[in-house]
This record gives structure tokens, sequence and C-alpha cells, in this order.
């Protein structure tokens, strides 16, 4: 299978297991093929005031997070974090719920934000009552952004073909050469796949720009690193994308750096 094939096979898996339900006129539940790491699909809705639309998770991630120990909307590193990845994938939080209006020609984009909002929350404050990982993000960002040995941009988005925009946490320039970055705690199935959907799908657009020369790097937490599973790792291999361990701050200097 070429680079063609995988994306058009994702996306049609994505379009034939997607589940749509109308509740109302007015409120459509949108249930995704990806879970939590409770096993239970990831979900939120689709609501109409007769003039815009409004995704909304009603309330239920910071409700699932807190029935399990983790607390958001308590001041500390776990709601640092978790207001970046908002503000990262451009969503907001009102009365608890995760929200964000747009227009009708807006709504699929909004729809692959929202399922990537819900992934990163749970990759990155894991359901678990100690987790001191929901620091790794914040700890990542605060590494590159000081260090002077490297030339990074944060938080910019790409162009797809199939005219969504895909988000990426950095950009570096080193040796002449762009390199795109992407944070994860953990490399799990789901991880690969919107990975992989996400380079191929903007395969366009970066030859246009860049002549096809940047790379990606994926940077994963220590744990998450020596827990990637073979396959996994061959996948993204696969398609000249590099796995970094955060913790070795040589090997990040020597792929990244100026």
């Amino acid at each position: 299978m070429n680079a063609t094939d995988i994306k058009n096979t994702y996306l049609n898996y994505i379009k034939e297991n997607a589940v749509f339900n109308d509740v109302t006129d007015t409120h459509t539940e949108v249930i995704t093929p990806f879970i939590d790491p409770l096993g239970e699909a990831i979900g939120f809705s689709i609501k109409s005031n007769g003039k815009h639309l409004t995704v909304t998770d009603d309330g239920y991630t910071i409700w699932n997070l807190s029935i399990n120990n983790i607390d958001v909307t308590k001041k500390g590193r776990r709601q640092d974090i978790f207001n970046s990845l908002l503000h990262f994938n451009g969503f907001d939080l009102h009365d608890g719920a995760i929200e964000r209006t747009t227009g009708k020609e807006h709504l699929g984009q909004v729809i692959h934000d929202m399922t990537q909002l819900l992934m990163n929350v749970y990759d990155f404050i894991q359901l678990t009552p100690n987790n001191i990982k929901s620091q790794f993000l914040d700890d990542v960002k605060s590494y590159f952004m000081k260090n002077e040995h490297y030339t990074v941009f944060p938080a910019f988005s790409i162009a797809g073909k199939s005219r969504l925009e895909h988000r990426f946490n950095f950009v570096f320039m080193s040796k002449g050469i762009s390199k795109i970055a992407r944070i994860h705690n953990n490399i799990t199935k789901q991880q690969v796949d919107t990975i992989l959907a996400s380079w191929l799908d903007t395969s366009e657009y970066r030859r246009k720009e860049y002549g096809d020369t940047e790379q990606l790097y994926i940077i994963v937490s220590d744990e998450g690193y020596n827990n990637i599973k073979d396959d996994h790792q061959i996948a993204l291999q696969e398609y000249g994308i590099n796995i970094l361990n955060f913790s070795d701050k040589e090997q990040l200097e020597i792929q990244l750096g100026k």
C-alpha cells in the first residue's frame, strides 16, 4: 500500500465507524471509533440554535476525570495542562463543558479538533490518582522554549488534502531542515493511526511549501518510549517518522538542535 491508500483506508475507517445519532431536531450525538483509557468510546454532542452549531462534551470529560480522582478544575499543574490543551485545539470551557461554536462550513474541522482534543486530554492526564505524567507536556514546552540550543516555533497547523487542518506542537529549524514535532505521553494504536493520517494528509501541502524535505518527530515520555510496541514503531518508521525519548537530551539536541 502506498501513502494515498493508507490515508484513504484510515479516512474510510473513520467514516464507516463514527456514529451520528439524532437525539432531537437540534441535538446530534457523535460517537467516534476511538476509546478512552477506560475502554469507553470517545463521544460528544453537536447542538444547533438555528444560527450556529455548538460542539460540546456536555461536561462529561471533567466529570469522567473527577470520578477517577483527577481534578482539572483545581489550580495546579493538571489544570494548567488541561487549559493548555483547550487553547491549543481552540476550545473553551463553559460551566464545566468543553465547547466551540461554529458555522456549518467549519463543522467538519471542529469535529476533527474535538476528537483530537479529547484523545490528548486522556493521553496527558492519565486516569491514575498519583499521576505525575500530567507535567510532561509542560516540561517539554519549557525545555525547548528556554533552551538556546534550539530554534523552535510552537503550535502551528498544516492544511491537508481532506481540507482538515492538522495541529503540531513545534517546528524546529535544524541544520537547514524544517523538523516538525508532536508530543505524546504514550504511543498507542490510535495515536499511530492519527499521526500517520495527519502526516499523509498534509503531504501535498508540505511538498509544495518545503519540497518534501521536512521531517516529523514524535517526542514521548521515558515510560512511553520504553513501552512502545515494535509494530507501532515499525509503522511510523516506514514513513520516516522518528520517535525520540524526551529523557535522552543528547539525542534531542543531535536530532533537533541548531
